[in-house]
């Protein structure tokens, strides 16, 4: 049964989630690291974001009934009564917001509430109506960096701001990638996504675009003085990369031959551009 309530939280999205905090958050720290606030940090926001997914779950319910690859959730199948997944969802939710008002600091608090309520109020049922609602859920999941950083300092600054945008961009490459490897599925549960509604070689045409303004944003983060060339130049060779492929994936008739390389390159990308960060804020 506890696997069952783990699985509705979505590990995978926690964990994704987590690298945005730790790379902010130890920029953010530099040389006074704070253990005892980095992991309070991490565990009332995975909380909360494992809150925002049970819900999503229990919205979704019908939806997911209709996809392949959603088909056998722990909802779906009823191995989760909804009335006890709801109070699961309500019991960790408030947890994690007590954690993070307690422990950390009020504005880390209230982003990550703002984060829960565009991810669930807005994004899932938005989905249903509006080809917009991947780049409105991208607020949502570019929240956490922001997280991390204002953990830390408790303001927000320019170079959070970028942080935020910055993983926007990321997220709609990401995400776009995802819509374009599941549409059939996307299709069955009738989803207004990007792809469905516009056609995927103009979602691939945007993968490309956000995919550029990523790696310009990179660059910002240098010239500005936030980072230093160190970091330019390691991580300029993997978006680089990254971009060749979605040029590449323009050209291909064959869907899914460079999406799925796009979808497994946005994760290395987001992992090394956060331990980047961490360390180069070190150097």
């Amino acid at each position: 049964m506890l696997k069952h309530y783990l699985e509705i939280t979505k590990p995978r999205i926690i964990l994704g989630n987590i690298v945005l905090i730790i790379g902010s958050f130890l920029f953010s720290s530099r040389f006074s690291f704070n253990f005892f606030l980095f992991l309070s940090t991490i565990l009332g926001v995975s909380l909360i974001i494992a809150s925002s997914c049970v819900f999503n779950n229990l919205i979704d319910i019908k939806i997911d009934s209709k996809m392949f690859r959603t088909k056998n959730r722990a909802l779906v199948k009823k191995l989760i009564q909804p009335i006890s997944a709801y109070i699961f969802g309500i019991f960790i939710g408030i947890l994690g917001i007590f954690i993070l008002g307690a422990l950390v600091n009020f504005l880390s608090m209230f982003l990550s509430i703002i984060g829960f309520i565009i991810y669930v109020f807005i994004y899932t049922f938005l989905k249903r109506t509006s080809i917009y609602s991947t780049f409105i859920g991208s607020f949502s999941g570019s929240i956490p960096s922001l997280v991390g950083y204002t953990a830390v300092n408790n303001s927000i600054d320019l170079f959070s701001v970028f942080l935020f945008f910055i993983f926007i961009f990321w997220q709609m490459s990401h995400f776009y990638a995802i819509s374009i490897i599941y549409i059939e599925d996307y299709k069955h549960a009738n989803l207004r996504l990007f792809s469905i509604e516009r056609g995927v070689l103009k979602t691939k045409k945007h993968i490309f675009y956000y995919i550029m303004c990523f790696t310009i944003s990179n660059f910002m983060l240098t010239f500005l003085g936030y980072l230093s060339y160190f970091f330019l130049c390691l991580v300029s060779i993997l978006n680089f990369y990254w971009l060749y492929i979605s040029y590449l994936n323009i050209k291909e008739k064959n869907n899914l031959k460079f999406s799925r390389k796009i979808f497994f390159l946005s994760i290395i990308v987001v992992v090394f551009f956060n331990f980047l960060i961490a360390v180069d804020s070190k150097l």
